[in-house]
């Protein structure tokens, strides 16, 4: 049974690749009527690029905007942490430098990485 679902998610997944290069295809295999020289190459490599680019513009998107959230839930604990270690004088080096990374992790946080997305 594992292996059937196995073989059935790789057969789906083959066909998912092969309908996506159809589909990257089809636009230039249309113009049958039309010369088929270097033209269509430069077509489809023109459009496996900007399929790529959307790619990689999604993806860096995507992690920008996990790395925000990240630190926006890291700065809090971390200044709070610092602060308790400053004012209880367990380790004030320790606390003041926790703060003044919160402060900047905050600044980068807020500003900083909203402005890139």
């Amino acid at each position: 049974m594992v292996l059937k679902s196995l073989l059935t998610k790789l057969v789906l997944g083959k066909m998912r690749m092969l309908e996506n290069i159809l589909s990257h295809l089809t636009p230039l295999l249309e113009d049958s009527g039309q010369n088929l020289g270097s033209d269509w190459f430069t077509r489809l490599l023109e459009n496996i690029i900007n399929s790529i680019e959307k790619t990689v513009s999604i993806f860096s998107n995507m992690i920008l905007q996990a790395s925000l959230r990240i630190l926006s839930m890291i700065y809090v604990p971390m200044a709070v942490v610092g602060v308790i270690l400053y004012v209880t004088k367990i380790n004030r080096y320790l606390g003041r430098d926790l703060i003044y990374g919160a402060l900047i992790i905050a600044f980068f946080a807020e500003f900083i990485l909203p402005a890139l997305l």
